[in-house]
């Protein structure tokens, strides 16, 4: 069986909601998912800024086909902002992709507009994770969820074509992790409609991602909602086959 090492290199909760989606992306490929929390750091006095990195590198490629990087795609000024450093994480994980050494078994895969926008190709299954907490929709929430008419609505109105659009054009604008708390919290007022702010507690946060994934559903539907996740998904049937 083929084996891919897919790196998460901003966050640990990232990790483990690339490897839920990652598995069901693709069959019959073992998936090593790591985080931010195994990022080297530079070593000292090394003329190579990437000698670390790479390092690390060659050592999953010793157990796996493959390492694919995933990192956040930023908006067009911090994208070039960060260019212009010679160092920057995007600089580094270029250099270590060309490197010889690697053709063809190292790759970038960009989370364009955050992991978020990964699982907001499934609002429905997003909805399940938070009605999951009642006793109602434990079980067979998606089939219940469809017949009643407030939650369908309620899908149609957050569930994006492209979740890569899911971003305000003014610089500074509103993303989608902003987005995503907005549809928890209209998720909760769907339950209780005589609470005017719900309480934090009950809205997304960044650690319930890998939570949320297991409620995601990828399938050809789902998948023509993001080009980044498909991407992802092509990178790895890719590491297979080399």
């Amino acid at each position: 069986m083929a084996s891919v090492t897919i790196w998460a290199l901003e966050s640990d909760y990232d990790r483990d909601t690339v490897r839920c989606l990652a598995e069901k992306l693709t069959d019959n490929v073992s998936i090593r998912a790591v985080g931010s929390s195994v990022k080297p750091k530079q070593l000292k006095g090394k003329k190579d800024p990437d000698a670390a990195l790479k390092r690390k590198v060659e050592l999953y490629l010793e157990e796996d086909d493959c390492v694919i990087f995933v990192i956040d795609k930023d908006g067009p000024m911090a994208s070039h902002q960060r260019r212009q450093e010679p160092n920057s994480l995007i600089n580094q994980l270029d250099r270590v992709v060309k490197d010889k050494d690697f053709r063809g078994k190292v790759h970038i895969a960009f989370a364009v507009q955050e992991i978020e926008a990964w699982l907001l190709v499934d609002c429905m299954g997003i909805f399940c994770y938070f009605a999951s907490q009642r006793k109602e929709y434990k079980e067979n929430c998606r089939e219940k969820a469809l017949k009643k008419q407030k939650v369908d609505r309620l899908i149609k109105k957050f569930q994006h074509g492209n979740t890569e659009l899911i971003v305000e054009a003014e610089a500074g604008g509103k993303g989608v992790k902003e987005y995503l708390v907005k549809f928890s919290q209209e998720i909760f007022r769907t339950f209780n409609p005589k609470v005017r702010h719900p309480p934090k507690d009950k809205l997304y946060k960044e650690r319930l991602a890998p939570k949320i994934a297991k409620y995601i559903e990828i399938n050809a539907e789902t998948r023509r909602r993001n080009a980044s996740l498909r991407h992802l998904g092509e990178l790895i049937k890719q590491c297979a086959e080399w």
